[in-house]
């Protein structure tokens, strides 16, 4: 039985610690899925006051620090900076004057829990995605004492398949100072406990709510605290997907040109070039079956030399959430692209020199590829960095081209064996 509460804390301080900062008068300006990509403390609109209680937070979670330790660090800072007490503010939204609680032992305690337990059950969910083939199922489990809300209590030992809409917004953390959490389980697991497979999610009618402070309403699940109603982990993997690049394949900023042999030529099978024709949620799905995900359910890949890139839909989607998917004919390719990152000859990594004067660290796949009856030559290379991935395939490729990319530092290369 996958027991999910003992996980190491890595991917609950990388989740913690990829969190840009949003400054916030009122919790209700920043609700639901972006608490996965910012960290905010009401009121805390000073930048150094908010950097202050961020870096608590992450040593309290990279260290397993209790709430006592949190409180102790935190409090004389905070105390010495007037960010303590009840305070008379200006509402920047309003401009009016109001008195509002700052610091307390009780707002540090809020403060504490929710990072933590929101950290922790996103770095589960990563670990959930990995291991679901084994452990299919996920379990609801409440604190049943006198302090549980009673729809929390009623979602206890519920059980349905990790990928189950039921979990998009159930799962915990369900609300401040929400105690709840998920237990992966095989199939044997769920028969050993007694339970069964829940035909029908426990859900209600969902309640409208209206967000005074942004003039929006929204559709929230009984039970769940509103901003709640969202996944930690599949926020934070949607997060990380990185976005299609508008620009090409960058020029490296260093490495000198590869003097190993270039990659023998492999065949690849005619069908692996895509028609024209179908629909941008079709030739999506057709990429994101070669890694068993699909437009909604992402998946956790792990590349030939051990590191991680998400594969969701998100890969082809813009800012705005449209499809983008047909750029440069990159739609009839999407096969190649995807045996490039499944099955590279090559993987180099390079650092790029941006406009704006950053260096972002970029990982190369190279595939060399023989397509078609007429032996068409084609190098395949699928880009991923920091601010996006591109995708590039090239037909009669001279030597002089493929040797171009292979610069940097190769960090895999394909054996004649594989």
């Amino acid at each position: 039985m996958a027991e999910l509460r003992a996980l190491p804390p890595e991917q609950a301080i990388d989740f913690f610690r990829k969190k840009g900062y949003q400054e916030t008068f009122d919790h209700r300006e920043m609700m639901g899925e972006v608490h996965a990509y910012s960290f905010t403390v009401a009121k805390a609109t000073k930048q150094d006051v908010l950097q202050d209680i961020r870096a608590a937070m992450d040593d309290a979670i990279a260290n397993g620090e209790t709430l006592a330790d949190f409180q102790k660090k935190l409090t004389p800072i905070l105390q010495e900076k007037g960010w303590w007490g009840r305070k008379n503010m200006i509402d920047p939204q309003t401009g009016k004057e109001k008195e509002v609680q700052l610091g307390s032992p009780r707002r540090l305690k809020t403060i504490f829990e929710t990072n933590m337990r929101t950290s922790y059950a996103a770095g589960r969910w990563e670990g959930i995605q990995r291991t679901k083939k084994a452990f299919p199922y996920l379990r609801y489990v409440a604190v049943m004492d006198g302090a549980t809300r009673p729809e929390h209590r009623a979602w206890h030992n519920t059980v349905l398949p990790v990928d189950h809409p039921f979990w998009d917004e159930h799962y915990p953390p369900n609300g401040w100072g929400c105690r709840c959490w998920v237990q992966q389980l095989t199939e044997d697991d769920v028969k050993r406990l007694g339970l069964s497979v829940s035909v029908h999610s426990p859900v209600g009618m969902p309640r409208r709510y209206f967000n005074s402070r942004t003039g929006e309403t929204m559709t929230v699940p009984q039970g769940i605290t509103p901003g709640f109603n969202y996944n930690a982990g599949r926020a934070r993997m949607k997060a990380l997907t990185p976005p299609p690049l508008d620009a090409p394949l960058g020029v490296p900023y260093q490495g000198p040109a590869a003097k190993v042999p270039m990659p023998r030529m492999r065949p690849a099978a005619t069908n692996m070039i895509l028609p024209d024709g179908l629909s941008d949620p079709e030739y999506v799905n057709r990429f994101l079956k070669e890694f068993d995900a699909e437009i909604g359910k992402s998946k956790i890949f792990t590349d030939v030399a051990g590191e991680n890139l998400v594969i969701s839909d998100s890969l082809f989607k813009n800012a705005q959430g449209n499809w983008k998917v047909q750029k440069s004919n990159r739609h009839k390719y999407l096969l190649l692209l995807a045996a490039a990152l499944k099955k590279p000859d090559e993987i180099w990594e390079y650092w790029e020199m941006l406009s704006d004067g950053r260096k972002v660290l970029r990982r190369r796949y190279l595939t060399r590829l023989q397509v078609g009856d007429d032996k068409q030559q084609a190098l395949v290379a699928f880009e991923t960095g920091k601010d996006g991935w591109a995708g590039v395939t090239t037909f009669q490729t001279k030597k002089g081209y493929l040797q171009k990319q292979r610069q940097g530092s190769m960090v895999y290369r394909r054996t004649e064996e594989e």
